[in-house]
């Protein structure tokens, strides 16, 4: 069977054995204008509306026996044109009457609306139901009819026909959407299982009290734990002692804020050794908004971590070893700096000691002739001796020189004493934070480079109160430093000009945080070379002069505390570099 190409169906079927009849129906429900009475009736029923006549134009066929109705509802189902109405007599001789005849139609075509025409009480509606079925495509119309209920029932089963095939339509739609969906939903099915199963990442779904639903096959590949394992045994006995609590807290984060939580933890392998997992606590809601799940995907970055403990320690070791070459480096001008005051507090003392002998010899003298006095005896001698040595001690000149000489020596003191803090203050182990005051790195690490600008630039020093800050106070040490010979390089190599050479390092308070900042009157760095000035082991200086690490450096530590920096250069006027640093705590 043909299904109908269109949902407008107005094809009805007339069946009974009297042709009189068919004359009736065909006068009922042809075109308009064939019956003023029917005329006249549609206006009381459709109001003056003309579209509504067309309402009456329906297409008839007729059948005298239920077996010539068969037939034809056989063959227009089989063109795919069916009737959507049939009128059918119930008594219709000698042949099937209307009940068997539309009985065996229903066989062929259930979607049928049928009128079933009766004068007499031929069957009960219990035996209509017991012959036919319960259906709600069957009506019955008592003779003799109104004119009005026929073309009513015409109206109203075509139109209930078409929603029946609109209906069916739709349903099949559906279904296909239903099966396509089903499939698209295995074939999904299929694929997740597969990614699951295949992953190196470690996949489980819990609920919201923890226990485990799924666990991927990958916990054994990564963990050598089973999937039994791992349901038979407390989830959280599962990781290390100092994680247990992080990781519920965590797990119970993501059920009450239904926000992903991400965390690091350890969870013991079956040889006893502990990994590291990077994990992602994804909360997973039913459609009351409720967490229904946890869906649970880490990772194992053991063999990163060991790697970046590598690093970190070879960072260390080369940073250290840097320190060792700034020293190196400094070295003789430290030495230059501390043999100085070393000097004249040598000669002070040498000084010192010479007044002191002949006072020595004075105070003798004195001592013999305080002891003559008082026994009486003869002083002149004494006092002659006396005389002499006094002025061989010259004394008004040591009381005059002992006081300076002994105030210099002291103000070397202090200036060594200043050198070797400034050189302990930057030696200071690296990788260990600790609040510190910018300002007194800052004057540290000036100190120790002294020798470096003093003979090419005066250095201006401009250090405001600020906030101490949480850091590695060796390796800010060495950043300030680095800056400091670069800028003094700078100047050093810098063309004729008018303007003195000067270096200007600041320490104050900016935002959030605290900036360094060492600025050189140079001759700056050309734009050819400015985006490499960080590279490692780039440098334009002379060899012997610099490794080209300076910078990278600085730009690492700042990297290393959170903190930027900022390199600000012209041609001809000079270079500025900022290094700000955060009062929170580095990560």
């Amino acid at each position: 069977m043909k299904t109908a190409t269109s949902t407008q169906n107005r094809r009805i079927l007339l069946v009974d054995d009297n042709a009189a009849i068919h004359e009736d129906f065909r006068k009922i429900l042809g075109g308009a204008g064939d019956s003023p009475e029917l005329d006249a009736l549609e206006v009381s029923f459709f109001g003056e509306d003309d579209s509504a006549k067309s309402t009456r134009s329906f297409e008839i066929s007729s059948a005298l026996q239920g077996q010539e109705a068969l037939a034809l509802v056989e063959q227009t189902c089989a063109e795919g044109r069916p009737f959507a109405v049939a009128f059918v007599d119930v008594r219709m001789p000698p042949g099937w009457d209307g009940i068997e005849t539309i009985a065996r139609i229903w066989a062929v075509y259930p979607d049928l609306q049928v009128v079933l025409c009766t004068a007499y009480s031929d069957y009960s509606w219990d035996e209509m139901i017991a012959k036919v079925g319960q259906t709600d495509r069957l009506v019955i119309l008592k003779k003799p009819f109104d004119n009005i209920e026929v073309l009513q029932l015409a109206n109203a089963l075509t139109e209930k026909w078409k929603l029946l095939q609109q209906s069916k339509v739709r349903m099949e739609t559906l279904e296909k959407m239903a099966e396509a969906r089903a499939a698209e939903l295995v074939k999904a099915e299929e694929r997740f299982r597969l990614i699951a199963e295949n992953s190196a990442d470690l996949i489980s779904v819990l609920n919201p009290d923890g226990a485990r639903l799924y666990t991927s096959p990958s916990f054994e590949k990564v963990l050598g734990l089973s999937a039994e394992e791992l349901r038979t045994t407390p989830t959280c006995t599962q990781f290390h002692p100092d994680d247990q609590i992080k990781v519920l807290l965590e797990m119970r984060a993501a059920v009450e804020l239904g926000a992903p939580q991400v965390l690091e933890y350890r969870m013991q392998h079956r040889d006893h050794s502990w990994r590291m997992l990077e994990s992602q606590i994804n909360p997973v809601r039913n459609s009351a908004g409720t967490v229904e799940h946890l869906v649970v995907v880490a990772r194992d970055i053991t063999e990163r971590k060991r790697q970046e403990e590598e690093r970190r320690m070879m960072e260390l070791q080369l940073r250290h070893a840097q320190k060792m070459e700034s020293i190196g480096q400094l070295a003789a001008g430290i030495a230059h700096e501390i043999n100085t005051p070393t000097q004249y507090i040598g000669d002070n003392i040498h000084f010192v000691q010479d007044g002191f002998r002949d006072l020595g010899a004075l105070l003798d003298a004195q001592s013999r002739l305080l002891a003559a006095v008082k026994q009486g005896g003869d002083t002149a001698a004494l006092v002659a001796e006396v005389e002499a040595a006094a002025k061989t001690a010259d004394v008004e000149y040591l009381a005059e020189e002992i006081p300076k000489a002994i105030e210099q020596s002291l103000e070397g003191v202090k200036r060594v004493a200043k050198i070797v803090g400034a050189m302990k203050e930057f030696s200071h182990p690296g990788g260990v934070r600790a609040l510190a005051d910018l300002t007194v790195v800052v004057r540290s690490a000036v100190t120790v480079s002294r020798h470096e600008y003093k003979n090419i630039a005066d250095l201006v020093l401009d250090l405001h109160p600020a906030p101490p800050v949480l850091c590695e106070r060796g390796d800010v040490g060495q950043v300030v430093v680095n800056l400091v010979v670069n800028a003094a390089h700078a100047i050093a190599d810098r063309a004729a000009r008018d303007d003195p050479p000067r270096i200007d390092v600041a320490v104050r308070p900016a935002g959030a945080g605290v900036e360094i900042v060492v600025a050189d009157n140079g001759d700056g760095i050309d734009d050819a070379i400015r985006s490499r000035v960080i590279d490692p082991f780039f440098t334009t200086k002379a060899p012997g002069r610099g490794t080209g690490q300076g910078l990278a450096l600085a730009q690492a530590v700042m990297e290393r505390h959170d903190g930027t920096m900022a390199i600000d250069t012209a041609v001809g006027r000079g270079t500025t570099v900022t290094c700000w640093f955060s009062t929170g705590a580095p990560t």
